[in-house]
């Protein structure tokens, strides 16, 4: 779905901020009015609430229609290959051949598909089957609109990163895979794109915090602190940042490495490039440590390459400075 000229705002809240941005325009060609990000560590149910009103109001956000995404172990995604049908038998069928797929009890989710490929040689339907637990979907409606907005789109956050992608890559070659890493606070988003189409998606329940607490129970150092010298260690300590680092890291890999392996079993072919964003794509390190686990140097890319940001009313060094951890808002302003 493509939003009109109107003004909307994608809102990304995850475990550890918040950001905003708001454009009007066409999705082919938005022109970002208003950004905005607010660190919410340690918040949670009206404090988050609060903190989203607190930063609409500061950076003036004059949009209610709010876009926003989930993700997460409340958050399923598969999928499946089922026999050609039309569109009416595939809607009677997705709900029971949901139970098959997902592990929580159907009457407690939400489902919606979309069916990605149809394959005349097999006689195969490709269907991407997503489901969210209920109560995980009110409660995140409810801290929206407790903060003033109406919910007009539900995305899921692997796909908006996927869309970000797509659109601010320079061109996408059909017989390469493009592997796209989002490490945000508590969960690491996995997209696998074959060209312009998605193959694989995937949570994986680890991300900055993981590194954050390592380094703070190495150093005996608090949350913030640890936070900061992630990304910045003082230089008497950054063998030890390192070390912590390397560790969290080499486990993260390893989850990374099999979501590699499954695609590659299923469509037949490696990764061949690897695109990182998130709040820890600037961790000390990185680089070296995911060129000798994968033997590939991941791109940092910039998911606002595709927008007017001119009228955005913040500081020119700000989405320079922010935009590995726009990837997910920016995706939901292409919906």
């Amino acid at each position: 779905m493509t939003s009109g000229g109107g003004n909307r705002v994608a809102i990304d809240i995850g475990t550890s901020s918040i950001k905003i941005l708001q454009a009007s325009g066409t999705a082919d060609k938005p022109v970002v009015t208003a950004a905005g990000y607010k660190d919410i560590i340690g918040l949670s149910g009206d404090a988050v609430s609060e903190a989203l009103k607190s930063l609409a109001e500061e950076i003036q956000v004059s949009a209610k229609d709010a876009l926003i995404s989930i993700s997460g172990p409340s958050v399923i995604v598969r999928f499946i290959s089922l026999p050609r049908m039309d569109d009416a038998a595939l809607k009677g069928a997705i709900r029971y051949e949901a139970e098959k797929f997902i592990p929580y009890n159907i009457s407690e989710c939400i489902i919606d598909f979309q069916t990605l490929r149809k394959d005349d040689k097999d006689n195969k339907l490709n269907v991407l089957l997503v489901a969210a637990k209920k109560d995980y979907v009110d409660a995140r409606i409810g801290l929206i609109e407790n903060a003033g907005f109406s919910v007009k789109l539900i995305d899921v956050d692997s796909f908006a990163l996927a869309n970000a992608f797509l659109r601010n890559a320079p061109s996408s070659d059909p017989n390469k895979s493009y592997a796209v890493l989002n490490i945000g606070g508590a969960h690491t988003n996995v997209s696998i794109l074959k060209g312009e189409l998605i193959y694989f998606s995937r949570d994986i329940i680890m991300g900055g915090n993981d590194f954050t607490s390592a380094i703070s129970r190495k150093l005996g150092i608090g949350q913030k602190e640890a936070e900061a010298a992630k990304i910045a260690p003082p230089k008497d300590k950054e063998p030890e940042v390192l070390e912590c680092v390397k560790t969290v890291f080499n486990d993260l890999l390893d989850e990374i490495k099999l979501s590699f392996g499954y695609y590659e079993n299923q469509a037949g072919k490696g990764i061949d490039e690897v695109y990182i964003s998130g709040g820890t794509a600037n961790i000390i390190g990185l680089e070296g440590i995911f060129e000798e686990s994968l033997e590939s140097k991941p791109v940092l890319w910039d998911p606002m390459g595709f927008a007017d940001i001119s009228s955005a009313g913040v500081e020119a060094s700000f989405f320079e400075k922010m935009k590995n951890r726009l990837c997910i808002a920016a995706g939901l302003l292409l919906r």
